[in-house]
């Protein structure tokens, strides 16, 4: 069996799929009945808008003369001269497989294209003088260029190329029939294995649209502008215009794939009248009954399993007897009535080769849903049908779906190719597990617009769950250049959408700084979320924590739960350990999801952390060092404060000379830097600043890298005298020297002086930016004082700067989700998808928002006639002036 996992159009009244159920089911049509006014400005002269037989209805298509080429690879000029019908086709490619969770086909193996368009009218209409039937004629390269931008043969080429789809590419024309053959012969591709997915579907517009119609009297055109299917009134169609496509997988793979499955296809078949009936254009009771018969038997089904019937319908008074008739020698003449008969005619007109697939998706949307729309304008009901009495029951209104599930689908085609499909609901399936951890959603375009206007579309969409919207839109949407990320937890992804802003990945891939935070950044429950979600995070905590225990007397996830109160993490001994183990966790939880850094840095307690990344440190002897610096610093320099202050270091110096007792503990920007010392001397210090000058303390009860820790320099040098160099997995700056390291890591007088010595940390910064690739500093384990020194830095290497904790209270496994976003964003080739728990489902969300311009190329100008053109008296028709 096949599934049916997508599917868009646009109709008459319908700019998509989702408009075009709606108005189904709200009993509307789409067709327009025009103004004088309007049919003036359109060009319709007086003289046919007065004749008694003028009909002024027709379905309009918005926008037709619009298109966005960008995502196609088109030029404008190409654009201008691309069919319309290609143009309206390629865009409804592109979404049915955004619907099926496959966008440009990713994911769907090899894809198909089976489908037909009507001619074209805007060769016919406004590019005659730019095609020759000869092949030649003055411009022979553009008049071969104009017949593939607008003859039918080209439709699936087109979209087989501008979407880089590698299966069968196959036009399909059997007139009114068109675009359901399309489905039955793009499902006998699937069952072939010609292909493992396929678009079908088809395409018809009219060049100029909007000018009406003259009724002819027996004709198949209606005498009034309403269709009016099965009903004694109908005089028959509009012709009317639209097009759709439908995306068909094999059941089983649609299945294993976690794909939606909409409905499914259990069997079809195409057949011709051949000659038995009464004329060319004629149908045949015969040929009609034989198609609908072998559909059945195909799909294994008794009639008395189908519960509606989407009819050809044509409303005319040959057509409608001799289809209700072919239905009733398969079905039976006697009922009561089990299934419902309907036609989408009424609503839309004959939308000519696309007539087939838009009843295709109607039946789809009537199926998955389980309601029956009304067929409009049927009563009363034609006596000539024999109805009463019969299986078949017009639905006259809108109701749910109470009889046998399946549905049958005709379109029959003048000329005699008859196809009928039988469709059912989709299997049900287990329920998928939740998962509750927050997710990445990832949006993409080609430029800023789209991305955020498709952003904002999917924040509109209701009830979508987040994972599996992560799951369909990192495995199902391509990564194009300007891009959209946002980490969000069920609930709140509509809110993180719309606050999210597009960028522009870079074209090189980013150069990755990681800068691991000191004293100050540390807080109560730092990581508890990760602690409690996230078992590389988990794991790598409680081993920090086991190296601690007996090294510090405590345990520090005390501080990363939450049950340490906010003096205690305050405390250098304790709240900085803390801060180390949280800190590496983050980083080896960014590396288990495939962030991995160029370059490592840390400011102050932070150039540990960064030192066990790199591998200048094994665990455990940085675990011993960090205890150690930690509990000596805080008895030493426990009485002490440490005071932030926007100032140049020149100028910071002149403040210390009055201030002999405090050092200068960081330069962390041209314009920032830390002082530390004797809390009392810190305290008149910033009183001296006044308001004048931006300071702040720190968060740590220290006066850390001032002369107040030297008494914790002997210790510090015996527990770092055993080390031994190792070699490094990814190059260091210290901010000691503001320079690369490597030997000196493992000698003891470097992390003497790491301790005492000013922290350089925007020497270090410029060093490790300073590189040919653009560069993003991400700053690993808590507080978002280093993103922001880091773009306080002002340099132009630094593409941004991102913070795995956004703020004490935030949700921290949020946010460090949304720095791998935001990486991926900025064209880091990341896996964003690594971290799902299986299986997921795709579904379908809102496409991309193309941003349609006009491209058109006006008729060309009636030639005007002169004196010097007067035919000569021996040409054949001579009109009279």
């Amino acid at each position: 069996m096949i599934a049916v996992t997508g599917l868009a159009c646009r109709f008459p009244g319908a700019p998509d799929a989702a408009a075009f159920w709606d108005m189904l089911v709200a009993g509307r049509e789409g067709l327009t009945r025009f103004s004088e006014a309007e049919l003036a400005a359109r060009g319709v002269p007086p003289r046919l808008r007065n004749r008694p037989d003028y009909v002024p209805v027709g379905g309009l298509i918005d926008g037709q003369d619009l298109f966005d080429p960008e995502p196609f690879g088109l030029t404008d000029a190409e654009a201008a001269l691309l069919d319309p019908q290609q143009r309206l086709f390629l865009e409804v490619a592109w979404h049915a497989l955004e619907q099926a969770g496959h966008g440009c086909g990713l994911g769907a193996g090899s894809v198909g294209v089976f489908a037909g368009a009507a001619h074209s009218s805007y060769l016919a209409s406004n590019l005659a003088d730019r095609w020759s039937p000869t092949g030649g004629g003055a411009d022979p390269v553009g008049s071969l260029q104009t017949a593939m931008a607008t003859h039918a043969d080209y439709l699936p080429l087109q979209v087989a190329y501008r979407l880089n789809l590698t299966g069968p590419a196959i036009a399909v024309n059997t007139t009114c029939s068109t675009s359901l053959v399309a489905v039955h012969t793009a499902a006998q591709s699937l069952l072939n294995e010609e292909c493992d997915t396929a678009i079908a579907g088809g395409v018809s517009l009219i060049v100029p649209q909007g000018h009406g119609y003259l009724h002819v009297a027996e004709g198949i055109y209606s005498a009034d502008g309403r269709v009016r299917p099965f009903s004694a009134d109908g005089s028959g169609i509009v012709y009317s215009q639209g097009g759709g496509a439908v995306v068909l997988r094999r059941l089983d793979d649609a299945l294993a794939d976690g794909d939606p499955v909409l409905a499914v296809l259990h069997g079809s078949a195409v057949n011709n009248d051949g000659a038995d009936k009464a004329g060319f254009t004629a149908p045949s009771l015969r040929g009609q009954a034989r198609v609908i018969a072998e559909a059945q038997a195909i799909a294994g089904v008794d009639p008395r399993q189908i519960g509606y019937v989407e009819a050809h319908g044509t409303a005319t008074r040959l057509g409608d007897p001799v289809e209700t008739a072919a239905l009733r020698r398969i079905f039976s003449d006697a009922g009561p009535a089990w299934c419902g008969l309907g036609s989408v005619k009424s609503n839309i007109g004959h939308a000519n080769t696309a007539a087939g697939i838009a009843s295709f998706i109607k039946t789809t949307l009537a199926v998955q849903n389980g309601i029956l729309p009304a067929s409009l304008h049927a009563e009363p009901v034609n006596d000539l049908l024999q109805l009463d009495g019969s299986p078949f029951e017009v639905v006259t209104e809108t109701t749910q779906w109470r009889g046998p599930e399946l549905a049958g689908v005709s379109a029959f085609g003048i000329g005699g190719t008859n196809c009928h499909v039988v469709l059912g609901p989709a299997p049900s399936r287990p329920a998928v597990q939740p998962d509750s951890r927050p997710q990445i959603l990832t949006v993409s375009a080609h430029n800023r617009a789209a991305a955020e206007q498709t952003a904002a579309a999917i924040a509109d969409a209701e009830s979508l769950d987040a994972a599996d919207l992560a799951h369909t839109l990192q495995h199902g949407r391509p990564a194009l250049s300007h891009r959209v990320a946002a980490a969000v937890r069920n609930g709140n992804v509509s809110e993180a959408l719309r606050t999210a802003t597009a960028v522009e990945a870079l074209s090189a891939q980013p150069r990755v700084v990681f800068a691991f935070p000191g004293a100050g950044s540390q807080y109560p429950a730092m990581g508890s979320r990760l602690y409690a979600d996230e078992p590389v995070f988990r794991d790598c905590v409680d081993e920090c924590a086991d190296l601690l225990l007996p090294l510090l007397g405590t345990d520090i996830r005390e501080a990363v739960l939450g049950d340490a109160a906010q003096e205690r993490v305050r405390d250098a001994a304790y709240g900085l350990p803390a801060l180390f183990a949280v800190s590496l966790a983050t980083a080896r939880l960014l590396d288990s999801w495939g962030v991995r850094p160029d370059v490592v840095l840390g400011h102050s307690l932070g150039e540990y952390t960064a030192a066990v990344v790199s591998g200048a440190l094994a665990l455990p002897d940085a675990a011993r060092l960090v205890a150690v610096r930690c509990t000596g610093a805080s008895r030493a320099a426990g009485g002490g404060s440490m005071l932030a202050i926007q100032l140049p270091e020149a100028e910071v110096a002149g403040l210390l000379a009055n201030h002999p007792e405090v050092d200068l503990a960081a330069v962390n920007a041209p314009d920032s830097c830390v002082v530390s010392g004797p809390r009392p001397a810190i305290e008149a210090l910033a009183a001296g600043i006044g308001e004048h000058e931006r300071s702040s303390l720190l968060r740590v009860d220290a006066a850390l890298h001032s002369r107040l820790v030297e008494p914790a320099i002997p210790a510090l040098r015996a527990a770092a005298d055993g080390l031994r160099p190792r070699p490094l997995a990814v190059p260091m700056v210290t901010t000691v020297t503001g320079n690369y390291a490597d030997a000196e890591l493992s000698t003891a007088e470097h992390w003497v002086r790491q301790l005492r010595d000013t922290v350089r940390f925007s020497d270090a910064l410029r060093t490790a930016v300073d590189h040919d690739a653009p560069a993003i500093v991400v700053q690993v384990g808590p507080g978002s004082a280093l993103a922001g020194l880091a773009r306080r830095n002002g340099l132009n290497a630094v593409r941004t700067a991102l913070t795995a904790f956004t703020s004490d209270d935030a949700d921290e496994a949020v946010s460090v989700r949304d720095v791998v976003g935001q990486l991926w964003a900025h064209g880091l080739d990341v896996d964003v998808a690594t971290r799902h728990a299986e299986p997921r489902r795709r579904i379908a969300a809102p496409g991309y928002a193309f941003q349609r311009r006009r491209f058109w190329i006006d008729p060309p100008a009636p030639r005007q006639i002169s004196a010097d053109d007067e035919p000569a008296a021996t040409e054949p028709l001579q009109v009279p002036r």
